[in-house]
């Protein structure tokens, strides 16, 4: 077995172990930046999202001349009765 494992990385083997491990880890880096770049688009939308949620309820609030604390207690409410 040994022998057979020697063999492999000895002679014109080599060229191809090296060069398909290349191959492998070129593919691999890819897809984990494309994974990465997808999580940090996500989390960027979710933060825009948020900031843009803040803002409407901000303008809302003001437009009904209605108080923040008001408005979290009557919503604490409403949400804490349809559990």
């Amino acid at each position: 077995m040994f022998e057979f494992v020697l063999s492999l990385f000895t002679g014109g083997n080599a060229v191809f172990l090296l060069l398909g491990g290349a191959i492998i880890a070129f593919f691999a880096h890819g897809a984990r930046q494309r994974a990465v770049g997808a999580r940090k688009e996500r989390e960027k939308q979710e933060a825009e999202r948020l900031k843009a949620r803040t803002e409407a309820d901000q303008i809302e609030d003001a437009i009904a001349g209605r108080d923040p604390g008001d408005n979290r207690e009557r919503l604490k409410q409403k949400w804490s009765t349809k559990r």
